[in-house]
């Protein structure tokens, strides 16, 4: 019992107040605090009206990484904020999934808008009616242009667009280079950098132009790999981590079968806490006087055989395209040293293969937990 990290008045709490303690949980690991690292570097040197891109398989933690982003800036602007009323720091919405197989243009605009408006309602803040941010008029065009005023007026340092891979969902091949045209002008309408959150789908958008996105920019969230020990450290690690927060009276023993849990998450994150979830939640509504879990427990919920090889199939696929990709950008860098074919790579860029339609998923509040791998490391050597 000593050993768990969950707040030990917890025990005489309900079964929803557990579940929501846990669900809320985040872990801040290795690869996730690196993407966050590589965001608050890249974000620093962008272009006001540049295009960036977040990318990693389904599942692997790239919500979790824009929900910590916008919460780590709303934190640091925080004093601007009470000084400037109108200021907003940083910007985030979703790209909802088309209904009928095209992206709404008109209904992005219009969340974007919300985003953009809420937290300022209170203020009652005026603005002119030509520049307002709602529009009288009810085209598109209209709301795209109120969405351009009010990112001009809020100042935010990004707009995040997660789920990103939604607005390459096109009914006519033609209209994807029209979609990041769109994205280009509203970025550089407004002055504010675009950054753009998704699967590997979102990788296409990198190849329709070399002058829409500057590579080398990009950031990556990749899994934990089973063939590098420093990887496979971390993961049992982070298991570990989620181990001692599940809200039961007994630690449930997930490390002694973390080949078990790295299998049925390909070793992303927000797979593994999403099937973690689920189980929390079946088990303490089951049966609140439940003293722990077993590897049953998790059987339940874990993706089928057929689910994770497609996934599997698919990130390792694009894993290596990502590799050939920056040997290919290391031998442009050499050439550009040398004086000889500076343009070549650059036209091979824009005639290179497009990249393969691939899947989507994964979150907690602001509180995250650092999960100590030395001390996991210590633990390890007194089982």
């Amino acid at each position: 019992m000593d050993r768990q990290l969950f707040p030990k008045e917890l025990n005489g709490k309900s079964a929803d107040e557990k579940i929501k303690y846990f669900k809320n949980l985040t872990i801040a690991h290795p690869k996730l605090m690196a993407a966050f690292k590589g965001f608050k570097e890249k974000i620093s040197v962008a272009d006001n009206n540049e295009i960036l891109l977040v990318f990693g398989p389904s599942g692997v933690g790239k919500s979790t990484l824009f929900n910590k982003i916008i919460t780590y800036y709303n934190e640091l602007y925080m004093e601007e904020m009470l000084m400037d009323k109108g200021l907003i720091p940083i910007v985030g919405e979703e790209a909802v999934a088309p209904d009928d197989g095209r992206f709404d243009w008109k209904d992005f605009y219009i969340r974007a808008l919300t985003s953009l408006n809420e937290p300022l309602i209170n203020y009652k803040i005026n603005i002119d009616a030509n520049k307002g941010l709602i529009p009288s008029e009810k085209g598109k065009s209209a709301y795209r242009r109120a969405m351009e005023n009010a990112l001009v007026y809020r100042k935010p340092i990004a707009f995040l667009i997660d789920e990103a891979q939604h607005i390459s969902r096109i009914s006519k091949g033609k209209s994807l280079r029209n979609q990041m045209d769109t994205l280009k002008s509203l970025a550089s309408k407004s002055r504010v950098p675009f950054v753009l959150f998704g699967t590997y789908e979102i990788l296409k958008f990198r190849n329709l132009s070399g002058q829409l996105i500057r590579r080398g920019i990009d950031i990556h969230l990749p899994r934990y790999k089973l063939e590098i020990k420093e990887d496979r450290d971390a993961f049992q690690s982070v298991l570990w981590t989620f181990q001692r927060h599940l809200p039961f009276y007994e630690e449930p023993k997930l490390v002694e079968n973390w080949e078990y849990f790295y299998i049925h998450s390909i070793g992303c994150i927000g797979n593994l806490k999403i099937w973690l979830n689920r189980t929390v939640e079946y088990s303490l509504m089951d049966n609140y006087h439940k003293k722990t879990l077993d590897l049953n427990d998790f059987k339940k919920f874990e993706m089928s055989v057929d689910k994770i090889e497609k996934m599997a199939d698919e990130t390792i696929e694009m894993e290596k395209q990502i590799a050939e990709e920056k040997v290919c950008e290391i031998k442009e860098r050499i050439s550009r040293k040398l004086g000889w074919g500076i343009n070549q790579y650059e036209e091979n860029s824009l005639t290179s293969k497009p990249y393969k339609t691939k899947i989507k998923v994964g979150e907690r509040k602001p509180n995250r937990d650092q999960i100590g791998i030395e001390e996991f490391k210590n633990e390890k050597t007194n089982l």
